[in-house]
């Protein structure tokens, strides 16, 4: 499992010449980072006298991120997992008519998997965001900049699984399935990007 193995040997696994791991998993990582920071801050929020009044939000907020972190690095597996099944799909013989309906029902399967796996990473990144919001106000002001690099980091996770919803959308040929994916992706995504604004707007006005 890709959540085995060590950050230097993950890296070295990611910029080998095999195609999974690929955009998926690096997009559940960034989004991994994104929510581990976010429990951090929660951390050196919740505890200190001064932010008493915040603590129960804090603390909150902490258990939320870390459960988004399990989560995001779960689908960093998971992602590879889905490319593979695809890859399967593919490879399946085709010599005969019943070859080929088995085939391209087996793809398509395999394709919508492909689709849910980076939905579900933005989806999860648009949690994170969310708690990032909070964090960013009433969070411990020390560490502000790390709310904001979670911003930068869920935008990028968000839109790189993005990408890859899209790509696999491109061979589904399930119209509906298709439609009410993209409306799904474009409202979870629409979240990510309004918070990154919030916290790159924060950023500007505090070091301008």
């Amino acid at each position: 499992m890709l959540s085995d193995l060590s950050l230097r040997d993950f890296v070295k696994e990611l910029g080998s010449a095999s195609p999974a791991p690929g955009g998926g998993s690096a997009a559940a990582l960034a989004g991994a980072l994104a929510s581990s920071l976010c429990s951090m801050v929660a951390a050196l929020t919740a505890g200190k006298e001064r932010f008493r009044d915040v603590w129960p939000e804090m603390v909150e907020a902490g258990e939320k991120s870390r459960q988004l972190t399990e989560r995001l690095i779960e689908l960093m597996d998971q992602d590879a997992e889905a490319y593979n099944r695809v890859m399967e799909a593919v490879r399946m013989p085709k010599s005969t008519e019943e070859e080929k309906s088995l085939r391209e029902q087996a793809l398509q399967e395999a394709l919508k998997a492909a689709c849910r796996v980076p939905l579900e990473t933005v989806q999860t990144v648009a949690k994170t965001a969310r708690i990032m919001e909070s964090l960013l106000f009433k969070g411990n002001p020390n560490a502000v900049t790390d709310v904001g690099s979670a911003g930068r980091l869920a935008w990028a996770a968000a839109h790189a699984a993005a990408y890859n919803v899209e790509v696999n959308l491109r061979g589904i040929s399930d119209s509906s399935f298709v439609e009410e994916t993209r409306k799904q992706l474009r409202f979870e995504l629409s979240q990510v990007e309004a918070s990154a604004i919030v916290a790159e707007a924060e950023m500007q006005k505090r070091f301008s």
